[in-house]
């Protein structure tokens, strides 16, 4: 018993170190998880070739991302000044999710003229309100 909690604390201890110290772990935390679902998104959007697949990648990424939305908020409401004075343990962190932000952007136009070019795709369409939904929400 005693070597399983110190066996614990230890692992508390590495997990604690490998984000920075006890310091912003859950905001660390939701902006990678953020981060890694824009990347999958991006890369998706970039590798599809039909209305199916890029359906198929606003879904995953919806579906991860929304439950998500109160934490960002909370986040962007309590620390606006991270956008340009960021906490020395989150600027890689930030910067990570800020290339994933300006990566999304370069596949945007195809989005775009995926949804144009398929009005009548309704799997598409559906995703793609929820994906506006979710966004306008940040």
């Amino acid at each position: 018993m005693k070597t399983r909690r110190i066996l614990t604390v230890a692992l508390v201890a590495v997990l604690l170190a490998g984000c920075g110290g006890a310091n912003h772990v859950e905001e660390k935390t939701l902006l990678t998880t953020v981060t890694a679902a824009m990347e999958a998104l991006t890369s998706a959007i970039d590798e599809a070739d039909a209305p199916p697949a890029v359906a198929a990648a606003l879904i995953a990424f919806t579906d991860e991302v929304e439950p998500l939305v109160p934490a960002m908020k909370k986040l962007n409401e309590e620390h606006p000044e991270w956008e340009t004075d960021p906490p020395r343990e989150l600027e890689v962190t930030l910067a990570k999710f800020n290339d994933a932000s300006q990566g999304f952007q370069t596949v945007m136009p195809k989005l775009m003229r995926m949804a144009g070019d398929n009005p009548a795709d309704p799997r598409l369409q559906e995703a793609l309100n929820r994906f506006q939904e979710l966004v306008s929400g940040l």
